[in-house]
């Protein structure tokens, strides 16, 4: 592991490396239980030595498969963590059976994909303790590819501002979305149950929230793209912050909003140019690009 983490800056190294020999003990000593077991039945059932040398075979290569999963999701973990070292070591460890609950799925994955999910959730977890919770991990290792692109065309149209840690898709631009108002987006009513059946976003299609002019006025982003809208001078500061616009939303669940976080987020673009010309028909104050 050590040299994996080497040149790695405001890591804590000594963490990281408690973890994952804790990960690899664990596999080496199930790798041990298991195989003594496969020959121990073997001997109880009277088999011949090739059916017994077979059945340890398959255990053996099962379990180095798992082994070069977690090895390589470890790897991949360190190299977030060089990318983005956290300021500074937490005060709280990672749980046990969080740690458990995620090696025993990491073992399983082999998609690279899947893995670089794995590992982005992992580093966040190291840099701050409970960040994600099992149920995200838990959602994550069952979703399948078509349910994975549903995802992320999803959160290539969310909305959302860094500060609070906000992301929901505005759907008024487009109208209800339980009619089919986002299918142009890719994301028909029946993608959306989809989703919704996955666990990753809001049963309520029609959910609303009062947002403040002001929202556009700070950074935030649509998908990938970040934004900030000018103000027009003169603007008063209760057109701003007073009477927030209520808009009908479709909200994240919390593994959702979790997952979306690990995300590389790509633009919409036909959802881009509606929503800032909806902008525009909203807020005669604010400069839209």
């Amino acid at each position: 592991m050590s040299d994996l983490v080497a040149g790695a800056v405001d890591v804590p190294v000594a963490y990281l490396e408690s973890k994952s020999q804790q990960i690899r003990t664990e596999a080496q000593a199930l790798s041990f239980v298991t195989k003594k077991a496969a020959e121990a039945a073997a001997q109880k059932f009277e088999a011949d030595e090739q059916l017994v040398e077979r059945t340890v075979n398959h255990f053996g290569q099962k379990l180095f498969k798992e082994q070069i999963n977690r090895e390589k999701i470890i790897a991949k973990a360190v190299e977030e963590l060089k990318n983005d070292p956290p300021a500074q070591d937490s005060e709280s460890e990672i749980d046990e059976d969080w740690l458990s609950m995620f090696s025993r799925i990491a073992e399983q994955k082999s998609n690279a994909d899947v893995q670089l999910f794995l590992a982005k959730i992992l580093a966040g977890e190291i840099r701050k303790p409970g960040s994600y919770s099992p149920q995200t991990i838990h959602i994550l290792s069952t979703l399948s590819q078509n349910v994975a692109q549903l995802f992320q065309k999803f959160c290539d149209v969310s909305l959302s501002e860094s500060s609070t840690k906000l992301a929901f898709v505005i759907t008024d631009p487009f109208g209800s979305a339980g009619s089919n108002s986002l299918a142009p987006l890719g994301l028909s009513y029946l993608h959306l149950t989809t989703l919704q059946d996955a666990g990753l976003i809001q049963h309520d299609l029609n959910a609303w929230r009062d947002i403040p002019a002001v929202f556009y006025a700070i950074p935030f982003s649509i998908g990938g793209k970040n934004y900030q809208m000018g103000i027009v001078d003169g603007t008063k500061d209760e057109d701003l912050y007073d009477n927030p616009r209520r808009v009908t939303a479709i909200n994240f669940t919390e593994p959702g909003k979790q997952l979306r976080s690990v995300l590389h987020l790509g633009t919409n673009g036909i959802y881009e140019m509606k929503m800032l010309d909806w902008l525009r028909t909203q807020y005669s104050f604010l400069i839209v690009p």
